[in-house]
């Protein structure tokens, strides 16, 4: 009976771990194999057809998992990534919150992070052996202890060289009023492109030459356009949704623009009101959105944001909601998996299927107009009392006047 309850009742990270094969890790460990002979990196064709999509410096960083053999590599990333969880999740409860917020002791850390081993983009992450979970810690402890030290910014910087998505989070640094913060972001991410070109030339000169603008070779051959629901980015969606025709760059950019300069503004104004947990949050959004392309494990930097809110809610019931109800896209990531099978490119999704398909896209434009609208409201005048009720007030006094008239 133990072991029925216990084949039955796995963490979804661990049926992750046996589905998955750490296929990431394996593509890293092949990509720094070609590292000292300077080969070319981005002409290599790895698992499945796929190509490098990174920076030159993070082939550099994944050297050493090449060090040991696949299997203790494979233990070690997994014990890693679990750690990696467990931090990423401490550092979001001690971001800055508004003074409504309701106090968050350590204990909630350890909370969250077992909650968010649930979560199918924080499982699937640790199945695959990817690096988000790096990039979440390095971007949560720099934001939550950065301000404190002279060292503030460099986990930031660190994680763009690693995968350029994190730069959102330099310019949400600098109009935040964190200058020196994002200035040593900046200078990071700098380095390591000259670190990069010290150590392969080539490869950086190709990369920075132009590749990392090339879109097609973020996708494999079973999303080659990147429409697949795999992809849960504004492109991806727009792609589903323009099935029939090819996908203008200029009505994606045009989004990207609308979205990159909404999001990067509401979350400004949440970090100069002290609310910095909320400005997290509605940056990686806002980040994921706007990437040409976001797998679904790459949303893995907005579950512990989501999850600090609920653990830390306002008085104010309509934060929850919102909090519950983006949690809720995370959790059901499966229902994207399984459209990812029946559709793995994405044509021919309609009504319900079809929604369900841009569910993290859904959630994470529901998060940034429900801070759009919490904006509107607290731009309004207000009045010391409801609007229905001033209007009753008067209703009845007029009643009064006429009867005694």
């Amino acid at each position: 009976m133990l072991a029925v309850l216990t084949t039955r009742a796995q963490l979804p990270f661990l049926q992750a771990l046996q589905h998955l094969h750490f296929f990431d890790l394996r593509v890293y460990r092949q990509a720094a194999s070609v590292v000292n002979g300077d080969h070319s990196l981005y002409g290599l064709r790895l698992r499945r057809g796929l190509a490098f999509t990174y920076p030159p410096f993070a082939a550099l960083c994944f050297v050493p998992l090449s060090w040991l053999s696949v299997h203790r590599t494979e233990l070690l990333v997994a014990m890693a990534n679990i750690l990696l969880v467990a931090a990423t999740a401490h550092a979001v409860i001690r971001l800055p919150r508004p003074t409504d917020a309701r106090p968050v002791g350590s204990a909630a850390g350890w909370l969250i992070a077992a909650v968010a081993l649930w979560t199918q983009p924080v499982s699937w992450a640790i199945g695959y052996g990817q690096i988000d979970l790096l990039i979440a810690a390095l971007v949560t402890v720099d934001l939550a202890y950065g301000s404190r030290t002279r060292l503030g910014g460099i986990g930031i910087g660190l994680a763009a060289a690693l995968k350029l998505t994190p730069l959102i989070f330099i310019p949400y640094l600098l109009f935040s009023g964190r200058r020196a913060m994002a200035g040593r972001a900046t200078g990071t991410f700098l380095l390591s492109i000259a670190v990069g070109l010290a150590a392969m030339p080539r490869a950086t000169l190709s990369y920075w030459g132009g590749r990392f603008l090339n879109v097609s070779h973020l996708t494999g051959r079973h999303h080659a356009p990147g429409g697949g629901p795999a992809d849960q980015s504004l492109r991806g969606a727009l792609m589903r949704l323009l099935e029939h025709g090819p996908l203008p760059n200029w009505l994606w950019l045009l989004a990207c623009l609308l979205v990159g300069l909404t999001g990067l503004l509401l979350a400004v104004r949440a970090a100069r009101r002290g609310d910095h947990a909320w400005g997290f949050l509605l940056t990686a959004v806002t980040g994921l959105l706007i990437s040409p392309v976001s797998w679904t494990h790459h949303w893995a930097i907005a579950v512990p944001g989501v999850l600090a809110l609920l653990a830390g809610r306002r008085r104010s019931f309509t934060l929850p909601l919102l909090a519950a109800l983006v949690a809720g896209f995370m959790l059901d990531g499966y229902a994207i998996y399984l459209v990812s099978i029946w559709s793995p490119t994405g044509l021919h999704l309609e009504g319900a299927v079809l929604l369900v398909s841009d569910l993290y896209v859904l959630g994470g434009l529901g998060t940034l107009l429900f801070a759009a609208g919490n904006e509107l409201r607290s731009a309004l005048p207000k009045t010391k009392e409801p609007a229905i009720n001033s209007f009753l007030r008067v209703l009845l006094t007029n009643t009064e006047v006429a009867s005694t008239g």
